[in-house]
């Protein structure tokens, strides 16, 4: 009898490429993965893999037991869903976040799924959104929640929403209520994003701008930091509102009225189009559920899923 651990073994090696990587992402020694494909190629008549290649590549009789290994995966991973309960098997969770998500979402994100999946295994990352879908096509992590989405068949997007953009300084700098003229505007020194952030392209036009001639001080591709800098009176920045609501609250930063209006920041969900889907969707509803509790985020229904 073929087993499901057999056919993830012939369907990771052939997607990966390696034997090495399959059993990496399989969290099982190489030498495990090799038993299982050889107990698989020993049921038929032909050879799965082409000997002759260096690399793992699979002869015309292996991509046909490929295609239905890939179905039964599918079956079996909605059937794991639908049965999942307090006995359920440990799953391995690899997400990855940037680091306003860090910061709002991931908390209850992880904590929801801890009490809905008991025995998971999770393994959060946060990194600059270029990184971070760098590792997804490398298939380093599973699920991504960042501000860019990618139009690759073998990924799934999902829109989250957007998030407001708003000037902030120290009351330090600026303590008025009047919207401020771009000439008086461009008096306060930037704290800007560096080329690294995903806020660097967005906001292009504003911030490198040979038209808008700001002095320049401090770059940071940290959000957090470029807040505590402009908290300190060290000039002006660019930040999402509804993250950095409590500095205003506790009147660490202002909202500056100014005449430059900015873009609005929309995130993303991205995940790989592979036989997890079924539950990869279901932690993307989750997060669509989540985000409505947080302060200036879209409720669910304002906008429309967005899938590729």
């Amino acid at each position: 009898m073929f087993t499901i651990k057999q056919l993830e073994a012939l369907y990771w090696v052939s997607t990966l490429g390696s034997f090495e990587a399959a059993a990496s992402y399989l969290n099982v020694t190489q030498s495990t993965v090799s038993k299982r494909i050889g107990e698989l190629e020993a049921r038929f008549s032909a050879p799965l893999f082409d000997r002759t290649s260096r690399q793992s590549m699979l002869t015309q009789k292996g991509e046909d037991i490929r295609d239905i290994a890939e179905q039964i995966l599918r079956l079996n991973d909605r059937l794991a869903l639908t049965a999942r309960s307090m006995n359920a098997p440990p799953l391995r969770f690899r997400l990855g976040v940037t680091d306003l998500v860090a910061l709002s979402l991931l908390p209850q994100l992880l904590a929801t799924i801890m009490e809905r999946y008991p025995g998971i295994s999770l393994e959060p990352e946060i990194d600059l959104t270029a990184g971070l879908l760098k590792r997804l096509n490398d298939r380093k992590i599973d699920f991504v929640i960042c501000p860019r989405l990618t139009q690759d068949p073998q990924f799934i997007n999902m829109r989250l929403g957007e998030i407001e953009l708003v000037w902030m300084c120290s009351a330090k700098l600026y303590a008025d209520d009047r919207e401020l003229p771009v000439a008086e505007l461009l008096k306060y020194p930037l704290l800007i994003q560096s080329a690294g952030s995903i806020l660097w392209p967005i906001l292009h036009d504003v911030i490198n701008n040979p038209k808008l001639p700001f002095v320049k001080t401090i770059s940071c591709n940290n959000m957090a930091a470029l807040a505590e800098l402009a908290a300190y009176g060290l000039g002006i920045t660019i930040l999402p509102k509804a993250f950095f609501a409590k500095y205003v609250s506790d009147g660490r930063l202002r909202i500056m009225k100014a005449a430059i209006p900015l873009p609005k920041l929309e995130y993303f969900i991205t995940y790989r189009n592979d036989y997890n889907g079924a539950f990869f969707e279901e932690i993307a509803l989750l997060c669509r559920e989540l985000v409505t509790l947080l302060p200036g985020l879209p409720k669910e229904n304002q906008y429309p899923d967005h899938w590729s």
